[in-house]
């Protein structure tokens, strides 16, 4: 139904309700109303927002320190003091709003020297919560925005207004907060929500839906054809009704008639349109303005086992993208821990590693492990036992006998007992030096096998 009297430049709060109602209609600007109410009633909009953002965290990652010898407790430190904190959980939120909105903070509760939140941090002691907040919570005003141009934070916020439930409002200083923007178009710190390069679809796809069910609703069940046999007048049809033998019917509709009357529907040869070829350009729509694979979108791997796998690792190709562009928010809050002095060890630098969604299976697992193996077969042709053994990180064998080349040896061998290249050598002494090669019963290829998946 059109809206004549509506400006694109009118907000687009409406009515929710039945049927293909949707806040904003095709092609109409958007506002948070319209976010929310798909994120909330769209399957397509949850998958790509909450879904999502939980799919971004659901691993974690741990925290290695760059170094020559980097400290192996460093991670359980950490780990400890965001556990503590509920970090998790709180940048899942955050993922959330942000993707939905197209922006949110984090705001941290400092132990510090400052007189209240609205002045810089100073001296901090301790972060004790980390609370995210929501765009329908947050705003920044014009007067609180940066206009030096000559300052590094020119064009974004100094202050942060915040309202809670049952609190007046306040302002928050800026490096109190946490900002996350991933998606910047034309405004210096406010995104663009997921949702926006998807929404005009995701409308015409609630009006093929509810026509669908509208569909099954009035011809799914089929239409009572009644003929009721010596009613050959209109006033004998009425007396046949009036006997109520068809009160329990619980079809729609029915269609009393005599042998002179019939009923046939006119349209499409009788039947509905099949909806395949219309759904299908929608999903495929879907997938280019979210990178998320039809087949995933789906919610299911459907197919040849090779097809699913690479929908899958297109999918966490897209998760690992998206990590990279959250970490700086991650590494912000750690940095803040390290300097308020919760965590204690003192690092000079360190890293994230998150954790893949994508996991091989066992076979696959045992192909690398054969491949490994086999490839440093390769290398003893032309490198020494202790250079392979240290590309393991391996010792070097004791008394020196790693100081050889097997491909040397191997000739040296065929010469002294005659034999042509390529003959087959003595089995007992090849075994003896695999032993010496490969060490452990090969736990470490096991081990390059954990670290290259």
């Amino acid at each position: 139904m059109p809206k004549s009297s509506r400006k694109d430049s009118d907000d687009t709060f409406g009515v929710r309700g039945a049927g293909p109602t949707w806040q904003a209609e095709f092609g109409m600007p958007l506002n948070e109303e319209d976010l929310l109410f798909g994120a909330r009633r769209e399957p397509v909009a949850n998958r790509v927002v909450f879904q999502f953002a939980h799919d971004v965290f659901d691993k974690w990652f741990r925290v290695e320190e760059v170094a020559e010898k980097p400290d192996p407790y460093f991670d359980k430190e950490v780990q400890k003091v965001l556990s503590t904190l509920n970090a998790k959980d709180v940048f899942t939120r955050a993922a959330v709003y942000e993707r939905l909105f197209g922006w949110a903070i984090v705001a941290l509760t400092y132990v510090d020297y400052g007189k209240n939140i609205e002045t810089p941090v100073q001296g901090p002691k301790q972060i004790r919560e980390l609370v995210p907040y929501t765009t329908l919570q947050l705003t920044v005003q014009s007067s609180d925005e940066d206009k030096d141009p000559e300052s590094p934070r020119f064009g974004l916020p100094l202050f942060y207004s915040l309202r809670r439930s049952g609190a007046s409002q306040t302002k928050l200083h800026f490096s109190r907060a946490i900002h996350l923007a991933t998606r910047l178009l034309e405004h210096p710190f406010r995104g663009m929500s997921v949702l926006e390069p998807i929404y005009d679809d995701d409308t015409v796809w609630r009006n093929i839906r509810y026509s669908l069910g509208e569909t099954l609703n009035r011809y799914g069940s089929g239409f009572p054809d009644i003929t009721a046999k010596g009613a050959s007048t209109p006033k004998k049809i009425d007396e046949f009704l009036g006997s109520e033998q068809f009160k329990q019917l619980r079809a729609r509709s029915i269609f009393v008639h005599d042998e002179n009357t019939t009923l046939e529907f006119k349209g499409v040869a009788g039947r509905a349109l099949d909806p395949k070829s219309y759904c299908d350009p929608i999903l495929e729509s879907f997938s280019t303005g979210t990178g998320i694979p039809t087949a995933v979108m789906r919610g299911a791997q459907a197919g040849a086992l090779t097809g699913s796998e690479v929908n899958e690792r297109e999918y966490f190709t897209l998760i690992s993208d998206a990590q990279s562009r959250y970490e700086p928010s991650v590494r912000q809050l750690i940095d803040a821990l390290i300097a308020c002095g919760q965590i204690q060890t003192q690092v000079k630098d360190y890293k994230i590693v998150w954790f893949g969604g994508f996991e091989l299976s066992d076979t696959q697992k045992a192909q690398i492990a054969l491949n490994f193996a086999q490839a440093r077969e390769k290398m003893l042709n032309w490198m020494m036992i202790d250079e392979v053994r240290a590309e393991q990180g391996l010792k070097s064998l004791p008394n020196g006998q790693g100081q050889l080349v097997l491909g040397v040896e191997r000739l040296k061998q065929q010469q002294l007992l005659g034999q042509v290249p390529g003959a087959a050598a003595d089995s007992g002494f090849w075994s003896r030096l695999r032993k010496l090669i490969h060490g452990n019963g090969g736990k470490n290829l096991e081990d390059n096998t954990h670290s290259s998946s």
